[in-house]
């Protein structure tokens, strides 16, 4: 697997999430068992549209770089992956804020996946 894909899978799935936190942000507060109100419908937005710049840079830097210094940017997409894995295993584990079913972990396998993915190839 190149590093140039897992760029445009890491934009598939940072889009995936911005789509949902825009467009559906109560979907999403109701599968982790959260109380939708105004004040969270417009953090999730604001959210979603931070993952929705992720997205775009995911997807652009292969286009933007050359292969050496696409290797530098899969750090950096390495570190931003494991403080969002830090992130998640906190809400599911010790705060309980995530209660830890399937799509918790599958989010979280994902993010490792592209954490260690990230990792490898930047070498």
């Amino acid at each position: 697997m190149s590093l140039s894909l897992i760029f445009r899978l890491q934009a598939i799935f940072a889009a995936i999430w911005a789509l949902q936190l825009v467009l559906v942000p109560t979907m999403v507060f109701t599968q982790y068992q959260w109380t939708p109100s105004a004040e969270l419908v417009a953090l999730a937005q604001a959210t979603g549209a931070a993952m929705a710049a992720i997205a775009l840079l995911a997807y652009g830097i292969p286009k933007w770089v050359s292969e050496d210094q696409l290797k530098e940017a899969a750090k950096s997409f390495a570190v931003i992956a494991v403080l969002f894995i830090i992130v998640q295993l906190y809400q599911i584990l010790i705060s309980g804020m995530a209660p830890g079913g399937a799509m918790d972990w599958v989010s979280t396998i994902v993010t490792i996946l592209f954490a260690i993915g990230f990792f490898m190839k930047s070498k």
